[in-house]
């Protein structure tokens, strides 16, 4: 189960089928991944044999579930991958070893106007929290580390400060400030040089799509949202003397050290 606003993403994994509404059609199982009330509902009311909600957080648990699901799973995430931890605890026939997380190539009628695919490097530096924002300066410090001419495109879908941060770095940098649809999004993840972003959808999108991607990350957990392969590559904030991990207090340097690796 997931959002009616994720079909795009959806219709992009091998596969699997998208189908909008209530799940009314039969089956033997129902694998539900999202503590919330309104997928606990929906699943109360799909007709299956078993239901079933894994969760990774004790505290993600409420009084209703164990009404609506049998046993439900909640083993704790600790440092594993979170998409490693879903496949070792989905209780069905596993097909070989994990994979991590393939997208197929969205459709060219997808990308927005005037890009083409290779010609240029998408940077994300928003998420939906400010806490993973680096600094305009570090951003203008990567970007003139690539070291050679190239079309930098910002993405923004958001509104408020995230725009205000993506006019900033523009005007530091020269990028262009593309607003974008979902389906525009993943046309630009997968048809990127490279993937420049904070710890997000990106990240994950750039690694699915088989797209170079260099992650910051501030305080969430490296281990729990990043995944170690060829070509991605992933800088995590020291922490401070009170164990915090902040992106504010980031200096460009060490980080652009790291991205002289990542051999664009």
């Amino acid at each position: 189960m997931t959002r009616n606003g994720h079909a795009d993403v959806v219709a992009l994994m091998p596969g699997v089928k998208f189908v909008k509404g209530l799940a009314l059609a039969p089956a033997r199982s129902l694998y539900c991944f999202d503590p919330l009330n309104k997928s606990a509902f929906r699943s109360m009311l799909a007709p299956v044999l078993k239901r079933h909600l894994i969760r990774p957080l004790q505290k993600e648990l409420h009084w209703y579930h164990p009404i609506v699901f049998s046993k439900p799973l909640n083993p704790e995430l600790g440092d594993s991958y979170v998409a490693e931890y879903f496949w070792a605890n989905t209780p069905v026939p596993a097909n070989g070893p994990f994979r991590p997380p393939a997208l197929s190539k969205p459709p060219d009628d997808w990308a927005p106007e005037g890009w083409r695919a290779g010609e240029f490097i998408l940077v994300n530096p928003t998420s939906g929290w400010k806490k993973k924002m680096w600094t305009v300066d570090g951003w203008a410090a990567v970007l003139r580390a690539v070291g050679s001419p190239c079309r930098f495109v910002l993405t923004n879908a958001g509104s408020g400060w995230q725009s205000a941060h993506c006019e900033k770095i523009a005007a530091a940098t020269g990028a262009v400030i593309e607003p974008t649809s979902l389906r525009q999004f993943l046309w630009l993840c997968a048809n990127a040089r490279a993937v420049l972003t904070v710890d997000g959808a990106a990240s994950h999108l750039a690694a699915a799509f088989g797209v170079k991607g260099f992650t910051v990350f501030g305080p969430s957990s490296l281990a729990n949202w990043h995944r170690p392969a060829p070509g991605q590559i992933a800088f995590q904030a020291p922490p401070d003397t009170a164990g915090l991990r902040s992106l504010k207090k980031l200096a460009p340097e060490p980080v652009v050290e790291a991205f002289s690796a990542f051999g664009l």
